[in-house]
């Protein structure tokens, strides 16, 4: 019995002093007091309970709970929150900065940058008339394994005298510094009126067509294209087009990328 009243004026006496975790000191200013350094010889910090959306919806706060603190970890948000009683909300105190991921298209392996096409993708028999991804074109070797091959858009196969394009979709950039956007390409005796063009969006604003190729004379040219993205730009994405007669004239994309 002596025992259990030592016990419960002990506790008595810390609940109504300061309370101490790894000191026996605790600030005289403070209601708890933790110290990092803990029995073992090793340092800690404090960890606020860890909740999801769904988690955080099932906490069941009241006007009493001003200032109530939580890490909110849902997908790519992770935020330091507090509850303000007075908005009935959740506000957050800090967020950890997402990461900018590099997106990108190949046509294999990195796939991760989406697109979609103005038109159907198409690659008729006897490989004459091709707007697709295909592995192989005679006299395309700047680009390898799968990549989009164009031969004699102009045709009756759907095609027809104008540009084919390839749009891809928005990439968020806005925690991304010194961002580049970038692709390959390899064209074959492209002649006059047969041209290769590209539009950057920035934040869904139209920078203007560039044209990379301006077909004249059997031009045969090759390389990678790199665009700079200005820093603090949220989004960009990127349309690519191609216009081109003829089944001895032909081109290949490949390697479609954003990157730092």
């Amino acid at each position: 019995m002596k025992k259990i009243a030592f016990l419960l004026l002990f506790f008595c006496g810390i609940l109504s002093a300061q309370v101490g975790i790894n000191t026996a000191s605790p600030s005289v200013a403070s209601v708890l007091h933790l110290e990092s350094l803990n029995g073992s010889g090793t340092h800690g910090g404090f960890m606020p309970p860890v909740v999801s959306l769904a988690e955080r919806a099932l906490i069941p706060v009241t006007a009493a709970d001003d200032g109530l603190m939580i890490f909110l970890s849902e997908g790519t948000t992770r935020c330091v929150q507090m509850y303000n009683a007075t908005t009935a909300a959740w506000v957050n105190m800090y967020c950890m900065p997402i990461p900018f991921v590099e997106f990108g298209q190949d046509f294999d392996a990195n796939t991760n940058w989406l697109y979609s096409v103005n038109l159907a993708h198409y690659n008729t028999s006897g490989d004459i008339d091709i707007w697709d991804v295909i592995n192989s074109l005679p006299n395309i070797t700047n680009v390898s394994s799968n990549f989009l091959g164009c031969q004699d858009l102009n045709n009756s196969n759907g095609g027809g005298n104008f540009f084919h394009e390839i749009s891809f979709t928005n990439v968020d950039v806005s925690n991304g510094t010194n961002v580049k956007v970038s692709f390959d390409y390899d064209v074959y005796q492209f002649d006059n009126g047969d041209d290769v063009q590209y539009e950057i969006f920035l934040d869904d604003v139209g920078q203007g067509t560039v044209l990379l190729v301006n077909g004249s004379s059997d031009l045969s040219v090759s390389g990678t294209e790199i665009i700079n993205v200005p820093n603090g730009t949220t989004n960009v994405r990127l349309t690519l087009g191609v216009k081109q007669e003829g089944a001895a004239d032909r081109s290949g994309f490949d390697n479609f990328r954003v990157y730092e």
